[in-house]
């Protein structure tokens, strides 16, 4: 399922650098308490690692960015979109902000303008063409010759690229219908030269990922059950949410 909300301030929303923190906050407190703390601390289970199985795009609405003061001015009303395949989570979010009187996004308090709820896109094709609306990013930890870790993102012309967005879908598929996923996904750019590099930070970790148009090729159910958890790494950090092109 996928949600928008729409926020409302009696001003412009001023926000530093990194805010993805505030939208993946906002999602956490309108959950219900349990729940957000199972899905903090358990989440969905594939070997040793943890999903949570959301994602978020940033907000929709262009800021002005103020460089000498390191933040992003807002208008006054922003919206954001959530995706997620449980179900659960989405109605906990739904039903916990329609009743709130204030949302708190950093120093700023705003009130609920509109809260749309999504079903999920009804794939039925093998290939489609998808976009971004939070760069995609995968990448591996790397020792180096001193010993100390290096981490390195990979980009689309690169083989890895494709190769772990596909293991890490597997792996979420897994850890959500607790089975073996028998599916594959390959994904490529329309144009190479219309990706870019998006350079981000979230929770003072820089993280580069990548944004553009791209093509996507699996099962239908596959690639439904990617656009709605998201693609590649860190998706609950708000990245690897995408939308597909009509």
């Amino acid at each position: 399922m996928k949600l928008k909300i729409t926020l409302l301030s009696d001003k412009k929303i001023e926000l530093p650098t990194g805010f993805s923190s505030y939208i993946q906050a906002i999602i956490y407190n309108f959950l219900d308490r349990v729940s957000a703390q199972w899905l903090h601390e358990k989440g969905f289970k594939f070997e040793k690692r943890s999903f949570k199985l959301f994602t978020f795009s940033s907000f929709h609405e262009k800021p002005e960015y103020i460089r000498d003061k390191k933040k992003f001015v807002f208008p006054n009303e922003i919206s954001f979109s959530i995706s997620s395949p449980v179900n659960w989570l989405i109605k906990q979010v739904v039903q916990n902000i329609v009743i709130s009187e204030k949302v708190k996004i950093g120093d700023n308090i705003t009130t609920v303008s509109s809260v749309e709820i999504f079903e999920d896109d009804n794939i039925t094709q093998n290939k489609i063409r998808i976009k971004t609306l939070n760069p995609v990013e995968v990448h591996s930890t790397l020792l180096k010759a001193d010993g100390t870790k290096k981490t390195y993102y990979y980009s689309p012309a690169e083989s890895e690229f494709q190769d772990l967005i596909n293991k890490n879908l597997k792996k979420k598929w897994t850890a959500f219908y607790q089975e073996d996923c028998p599916y594959n996904l390959k994904i490529s750019p329309v144009r190479f030269d219309l990706c870019k590099e998006n350079i981000r930070t979230f929770k003072g970790i820089i993280i580069k990922g990548w944004t553009g148009h791209f093509w996507i090729e699996g099962d239908p159910a596959f690639l439904k059950f990617g656009l709605a958890c998201g693609l590649g790494s860190r998706s609950s950090a708000g990245f690897g949410m995408v939308g597909v092109v009509a």
